[in-house]
């Protein structure tokens, strides 16, 4: 166990990604003094309690459980996600008629309910690398790619990019790759993007710097937010992310839009312009320190006991990465959280009152189960 831990110590882990990349959005963009500095608040609220959120893991001594979901479980339930996503992936191009990606004035007509399905692809294949540790990173690597690409034709670029990281992070956390490698391929993610950016904008005919102007759009509306609409949402936001899908209200960002007398379009508010418009300028400690404790509390669970674990986390410290720009405003992606909080409190649990018999070896070449 002192080994891990002493192995798990020497990663570059998800508070310090979300405080560079946070970084990153207030240097590269012309925000005002002010939102800069509650962004960069929310972001030193998040790493001290991701820290606290590692150390609880040792205080309730979770390393110590001699209980280990099975692998092969969650080998077979990331097929079956995969399988579901596939399948609503494809109904959501029969039902636009068209592809997206070649058809940008087509997205619209897609079917929430079946683009959120279709993201299900996305867990499974990350419980299935989570998994199934003789999947070599090459094979791995392929494999993402392709299901990229399969997930590409419904023109978003935020699915995309979830899996790609979260790939990265189960190959980096599984040992599959070390810092150096992890660095190159993480370039080759942004590379990737920034050809997606400037093919968007040369179908939309629309100029700028790719990255950078999506940046200083989305921090400019974050000013907004915070000058003018500081608590007004009242929690409305967070309610339009979950009644949307089932078509009782418009989405969180069409709220924003509009709100900023914008009218058939989406607007990203960041994920501080979302916990400012809905519970204002009070809300940063209390939302970033409890995300915090969460996801450093999960993420000692993810390293140690890799599977299922270790699938979700990588999915949810995506998203949340990504949510910097985006906000964490899709039902899906909520519900991941909620079930990693499911996760944790399973885990405690067991703790508590472990079940003995009921170990499962990984899916290891050379074992069986």
């Amino acid at each position: 166990m002192e080994c891990i831990e002493k192995s798990i110590e020497g990663k570059l882990e998800g508070h310090h990604l979300f405080l560079i990349l946070t970084s990153l959005f207030i240097v590269l963009t012309e925000v005002s003094y002010y939102t800069g500095v509650l962004v960069l608040l929310s972001a030193l609220v998040f790493y001290i309690s991701f820290l606290v959120g590692k150390r609880l893991f040792y205080i309730l001594r979770l390393e110590d459980l001699d209980y280990r979901e099975g692998y092969r479980r969650g080998y077979v339930l990331g097929l079956t996600l995969m399988f579901v996503g596939l399948l609503f992936l494809v109904l959501d191009l029969l039902w636009v008629g068209g592809i997206p990606l070649f058809d940008p004035a087509s997205k619209r007509f897609l079917s929430p309910l079946f683009t959120m399905l279709s993201r299900l692809l996305i867990l499974g294949w990350a419980l299935v690398i989570a998994s199934n540790l003789s999947l070599d990173k090459i094979r791995v690597i392929v494999y993402a790619l392709i299901f990229s690409a399969t997930l590409m034709l419904l023109g978003y670029r935020t699915g995309v990019t979830v899996l790609l990281m979260s790939t990265l992070f189960i190959l980096y956390y599984t040992d599959r790759i070390k810092n150096r490698e992890l660095i190159l391929l993480a370039s080759g993610v942004i590379l990737l993007l920034l050809i997606l950016s400037i093919v968007r904008m040369k179908v939309l005919g629309s100029g700028g710097i790719p990255l950078l102007s999506r940046m200083d759009l989305t921090m400019s509306v974050l000013d907004i937010i915070v000058h003018n609409f500081n608590g007004v949402f009242n929690g409305y936001l967070t309610y339009c992310a979950i009644y949307s899908y089932l078509g009782m209200t418009p989405g969180p960002r069409t709220v924003i839009a509009n709100s900023l007398g914008i009218q058939d379009v989406t607007i990203t508010p960041t994920i501080f312009g979302g916990v400012i418009g809905d519970y204002g300028l009070l809300g940063i400690v209390p939302y970033f320190g409890i995300l915090g404790l969460f996801m450093g509390f999960l993420s000692r669970i993810a390293q140690n006991f890799k599977g299922i674990y270790l699938g979700i986390y990588a999915v949810m410290l995506s998203y949340l990465l990504v949510g910097i720009e985006t906000g964490i405003l899709d039902l899906d992606v909520i519900m991941y959280y909620i079930l990693g909080f499911l996760l944790c409190i399973y885990l405690v649990i067991k703790r508590v009152n472990p079940l003995k018999g009921l170990y499962l070896t990984p899916l290891r070449e050379g074992k069986k189960s």
